[in-house]
């Protein structure tokens, strides 16, 4: 945050338009540069903002010196006006990098501020972009030299000294901090002792251990340790929760089973810990980890207080077909709970197994039902009768209207699931596609995923999971613009509590978009109030906030 503070000092601090007219254009261009709608405008609305620029400007001096980091859209609005300012466009880029809280992330906005900076000939702020731009390239992850960073310094020692000695301590400090989780990822044992860290010390030390995925093992040691630096009691859960969330974030369900079992063993009684492990579990398809961890936190007799997790054990067990699945569900409807629709996994994430004999069949057009099928509910025979419809038609047609199915009769679609078997459950084109681009996501080729979940949309562009798979590799690249805008496709298919919160995570990332992702939480949590993942993005969100 030093740097910041230190390149607000160096605008030219002038008279700007307060005015009410100047304060609602430069909200609505705000709010435009956080929905994603900037370039449109300020081709309509160009000229009339542009006489705020001043305004703009002083705004961008006082947030960065009041430490202010959620300063995305301002930088830019700035930016989007550097045809008619190079003073803006530095400003801007400068503050789009300074608003990136992810190392690496801002390195390329702060190289454009330094040759903005060059070209209106002030070396100080040129030389302090450059130390910025060199401080985002030092991941934790990476061998990169600190050679660059140490050039970067001395040159703007050489242009401003005293604006280098105001800055060296942080320089110092971040070098210490990413050297100790170098060391820490490499499997050194944690410092006895570290001078106060700074909140972006913090940030530095998370997306180290988030990306110390090598050796899921060491999470559990190492956030335990940061939840010392902040001088938090040995009880607490906050800091291993924030790890939790983090680790969902990015899709690496080892460290998070490894943090979620510590925090269990060291007395964590809570539902959501439990129902977090069982779903992680899940993600890598140890289901048989996944049940025996929910019945032995449930145990015999199960009350009001383990309703989420026997909801979680009914579903498992219909989905995986385990024979204890009529025996939990009984005990969930005698808690007063159901099966909700949104706890159903996609089709490409059920567990096989040899399905139950049919008692209706569809060939050649003709139904055959079995007489004992009368004796059966109503939603018993329905599914019954449409499990036959998709074995019985042409595989593309046989796909459609399962998907029919799960859209429109969603409270029907487990039981036709439980009654397809695994091999007889069609698959169009694009679900071959949406398979494949789920296998390279697995396995972390998410490039090539990105061309899998295009295929599968070029052959069924209304297939949900394809734009939610999409969006989420899109996430891991980097490019969170386009993965909110699949997020957004996706709910625009069918609104579901994964989707807002995917969009949600899309949001604070690319833009540091807090309101819009706070929205997001919410109405995931509306549509599932049970969403572990929801919440807890949500309670994260709120501490970053205080």
């Amino acid at each position: 945050m030093q740097i910041g503070r230190e390149w607000a000092r160096l605008l030219p601090p002038g008279p700007s338009d307060r005015s009410e007219s100047a304060e609602r254009a430069i909200r609505e261009a705000l709010a435009a540069a956080a929905s994603g709608g900037l370039a449109a405008h300020v081709k309509a609305r160009g000229p009339e903002l542009s006489r705020h620029l001043p305004r703009l400007v002083e705004r961008a001096r006082t947030d960065a010196l009041d430490d202010r980091r959620d300063v995305g859209e301002l930088g830019e609005v700035l930016a989007a006006f550097g045809y008619l300012s190079t003073e803006a466009q530095a400003a801007g880029h400068f503050l789009v990098g300074y608003a990136q809280r992810s190392l690496g992330e801002g390195a390329r906005h702060f190289e454009l501020a330094r040759l903005a900076y060059r070209d209106l000939g002030r070396p100080v702020p040129e030389r302090l972009s450059a130390l910025a731009a060199e401080a985002s390239r030092l991941e934790p992850k990476s061998d990169r030299s600190a050679r660059g960073l140490t050039e970067a310094f001395g040159a703007l020692a050489a242009a401003d000294r005293d604006c280098s000695d105001r800055v060296a301590p942080g320089v110092r400090q971040f070098l210490l901090v990413l050297q100790v989780t170098r060391d820490l990822m490499a499997g050194g044992a944690p410092p006895a002792g570290m001078p106060a860290v700074t909140g972006d010390d913090l940030h530095t030390l998370r997306s180290a251990m988030v990306a110390a995925l090598d050796r899921p093992e060491r999470v559990a040691l190492l956030a335990r340790w940061i939840q010392s630096l902040r001088g938090l009691p040995a009880d607490s859960t906050e800091e291993l929760d924030s790890m939790v969330h983090l680790l969902g974030e990015v899709h690496e369900p080892e460290p998070r089973i490894h943090l979620l079992r510590d925090l269990i063993a060291h007395g964590d009684r809570r539902p959501g810990t439990t129902s977090r492990l069982a779903k992680s579990l899940t993600d890598v398809g140890r289901w048989g980890e996944a049940k025996a961890v929910l019945v032995a936190r449930v145990g015999d007799r199960p009350g009001p207080e383990h309703l989420e997790l026997v909801q979680l054990l009914a579903m498992l067990c219909i989905t995986t077909q385990d024979p204890d699945a009529s025996a939990w569900t009984a005990e969930l409807r005698a808690l007063g709970g159901d099966l909700p629709e949104s706890a159903m996994p996609p089709p490409s994430q059920i567990a096989g197994s040899a399905g139950p004999v049919p008692q209706v069949r569809f060939e050649d057009g003709t139904l055959t039902i079995d007489p004992s099928l009368a004796g059966q509910g109503q939603n018993a025979i329905a599914a019954q009768l449409r499990a036959a419809m998709v074995r019985g038609l042409p595989r593309e047609e046989g796909a459609r209207l399962l998907a029919d199915i799960a859209r429109k009769e969603p409270e029907l679609y487990p039981q036709v699931m439980a009654l397809l078997r695994p091999d007889a459950r069609p698959r169009s084109t694009a679900e071959e596609h949406l398979a494949r681009a789920e296998g390279l996501f697995a396995r972390r080729s998410y490039r090539e995923a990105v061309s899998a979940y295009q295929q599968a949309l070029a052959a069924d562009p209304n297939l949900e999971y394809a734009h939610l798979g999409l969006g989420d590799a899109y996430y891991m690249l980097g490019d969170f613009h386009a993965a909110a805008a699949h997020f957004t496709e996706s709910i625009a298919i069918r609104p579901t509590p994964q989707a807002y919160r995917f969009l949600g995570d899309a949001l604070l990332k690319g833009r540091d978009d807090r309101r819009r992702a706070k929205e997001c939480y919410e109405q995931a949590l509306a549509l599932d109030p049970e969403y572990g993942g929801a919440r807890a993005a949500l309670a994260h969100l709120e501490r970053r906030s205080r």
